[in-house]
């Protein structure tokens, strides 16, 4: 049987470093002479003991696990209790605000591996007891790794997806394993504000033999020169145009250069400039130029102007050309935000193109201010895009779907070259089982037929960190129909 002096020692241990110090009235059977008197006071005054009905502590009294369960339970709420970042749906205007509010109440929290160890002790050994109080213990063990990983220099972590599919129609053959991917990355701190990280990968299709590489490898230099807000990047990434980023979005297919990248935010105002080749050693010549200024003009507005400059040397075969983009971001209430992106670019040869999207994302649960059943959320949106054929864009031509089930080959860059709207309605069937439906319908631009794209996806988390999707999906052009089914897994740690 555990004893209250101990479970004192361990609480007062985790009080120490989760709050700052209050001072309380003690119970009416401890006296202010007992050694244990502040230790009392600080726990009652913070709520986590809370003593008898008849207002004594009865601190000889042997404490039972379901009591020392309640205590472990009022802690977990402090740490639940801290600010964590918003949901996707909020503005991207209010990262950088959000990151400060993360940085300061991570400064408040003054935690040590010691700490973070006891209370996983406290949680291994309580388990049982915690999740009858109604307590995440999954969702808590997640928290406490993050906590440990603030404290570390460095770090490394993974993440493996294995993906398959059935594909009918004349595109693909029968059930085939199409992707299986391990990436490790390694991130560490070299000196106050310099990070470095390096990934290796590890993947191979049903299509292709083996590859192993570094996809990214880059050292990045926060308040560089000693000046605030102001970070450069220097190696392999990635860089985004725009909340759409019909312009440039690298990250789309993964298409790192290697390159330097500056972000400077002065206040609301975010610049950002960057530099890549695409093979530095052997074509120095390919450059990629980019740039973008975003800045507030209302409460909820946020506007962003973006230019790209792409050269190539003579006899390359690539095009050269210059573009433009312009985009605007609104959280018009609560749980609605609205966004719309125009891109226009001049290639060599082919003259200027342009595409345009506006999409609109509505959370019912935050517009009501209250909890919905299911917790709706729908996606509505409409694009006009011109051929992206011939030119060096990027461009987020692929369905919605794309984005989820990771079958390029099936419905490959559908909007290129076509009009039309869409939708997408996710709701969360349990509390780890969610599902989405999607249905997009496009108009061919210069006369083709009509592509119409529908699916259905289930997300189930299988444990912490661990999701497995099953999807069916079917795509009718003009007559010609294709249908898919699948499986994908991914984890990571």
């Amino acid at each position: 049987m555990k004893t209250r002096k101990l479970a004192l020692s361990l609480a007062s241990v985790l009080v120490v470093a989760l709050v700052a110090p209050v001072v309380g009235q003690p119970f009416a059977d401890v006296p202010t002479n007992h050694w244990a008197y502040d230790a009392i006071a600080e726990l009652a005054a913070k709520g986590l003991v809370e003593g008898y009905p008849d207002g004594t502590f009865k601190g000889n009294q042997p404490l039972t696990r379901y009591e020392m369960a309640m205590v472990v339970a009022r802690i977990i709420a402090r740490i639940e209790a801290i600010p964590t970042p918003p949901p996707p749906e909020v503005r991207r205007a209010d990262l950088d605000a959000v990151r400060r509010d993360l940085t300061a109440a991570t400064g408040r929290i003054a935690a040590s591996e010691r700490t973070i160890a006891t209370l996983q002790r406290l949680v291994n050994e309580f388990r049982a007891e915690l999740q009858a109080l109604g307590v995440r213990v999954t969702a808590l063990e997640e928290e406490l790794s993050a906590l440990r990983a603030r404290l570390d220099n460095t770090r490394i972590a993974g993440d493996f997806i294995w993906w398959a599919n059935t594909l009918s129609g004349a595109r693909q053959t029968p059930f085939q394993q199409e992707l299986l991917r391990i990436r490790l990355t390694y991130t560490g701190r070299m000196a106050e504000g310099l990070v470095g990280s390096l990934r290796a990968r590890h993947f191979a299709t049903a299509t292709s033999a083996a590859t192993v590489d570094f996809d990214r490898l880059w050292i990045e230099w926060s308040n560089a020169l000693g000046i605030e807000g102001l970070t450069l990047r220097a190696g392999r990434h990635t860089v985004n145009l725009g909340p759409v980023g019909l312009l440039l979005h690298q990250d789309t297919n993964n298409q790192r250069r290697d390159g330097v990248l500056l972000r400077w935010t002065l206040g609301p105002v975010g610049l950002q400039a960057s530099a890549q080749w695409r093979e530095l050693a052997r074509n120095p010549d390919d450059v990629l130029l980019a740039a973008r200024l975003s800045l507030p003009i209302l409460p909820g507005w946020v506007v962003g102007v973006n230019v790209r400059s792409d050269t190539s040397p003579d006899g390359s075969g690539r095009p050269r050309g210059t573009g433009f983009s312009g985009d605007v971001s609104v959280a018009l209430l609560p749980g609605i935000n609205v966004a719309a992106e125009y891109a226009a670019f001049d290639t060599a040869g082919l003259g200027t193109r342009n595409w345009w999207q506006a999409q609109l994302e509505i959370n019912f649960a935050q517009l009501a201010g209250t909890e919905i059943a299911l917790n709706p959320r729908l996606t509505l949106w409409y694009r006009d895009f011109d051929s992206t054929s011939g030119t060096p864009l990027g461009v987020v031509t692929g369905s919605n779907v794309l984005k989820d089930a990771w079958w390029g080959d099936f419905v490959g860059e559908l909007v290129s070259g076509r009009r039309g709207p869409g939708a997408m309605f996710t709701v969360q069937l349990l509390e780890n089982l969610s599902g989405k439906l999607t249905y997009e319908n496009y108009e061919s631009k210069t006369g083709g037929p009509t592509l119409v794209v529908w699916s259905g996806t289930l997300t189930w988390n299988l444990a912490p960190r661990t999701v497995l999707n099953v999807y069916y999906a079917n795509r009718d052009e003009g007559g010609s129909t294709t249908s898919a089914a699948g499986l994908y897994v991914t984890t990571s740690w």
